[in-house]
């Protein structure tokens, strides 16, 4: 079963061979602390550096290279704008900050990001 390792956080999440799923709704669903505030590439907060696999990841979009500028050349991805099919092993910066757990507007995206199936 491929993997996706959260560095930052020191999780491992495993997914069915075959699958393609979203980086930032794997990370929500298994608490593996991806900071976020919009979750649909406008703010860029859950940027993430691709330490392995990038290769398993989907094809950037205009937005996701717009956002992130020169990071995209340094290996930086929007978690919630990528799809993973494979081994991937993601870090970000740790004093990033994204919305406060547990407050309505972090509940609602949470539950929104929830509600949808892992797969592209």
């Amino acid at each position: 079963m491929p993997t996706i390792r959260f560095s930052t956080s020191d999780r491992e999440v495993e997914f069915a061979d075959g699958d393609e799923v979203n980086l930032l709704r794997v990370a929500i669903r298994n608490d593996c602390g991806i900071p976020f505030k919009c979750a649909s590439g406008n703010c860029g907060t859950d940027r993430v550096r691709v330490e392995a696999g990038a290769d398993h990841c989907s094809t950037p979009r205009r937005r996701e290279r717009e956002r992130l500028g020169e990071l995209f050349d340094q290996g930086y991805r929007l978690a919630c704008q990528t799809y993973v099919n494979g081994d991937v092993t993601v870090a970000w910066d740790p004093e990033q900050i994204g919305l406060d757990a547990g407050s309505k507007v972090y509940d609602k995206l949470r539950q929104v990001w929830l509600a949808k199936d892992d797969g592209g």
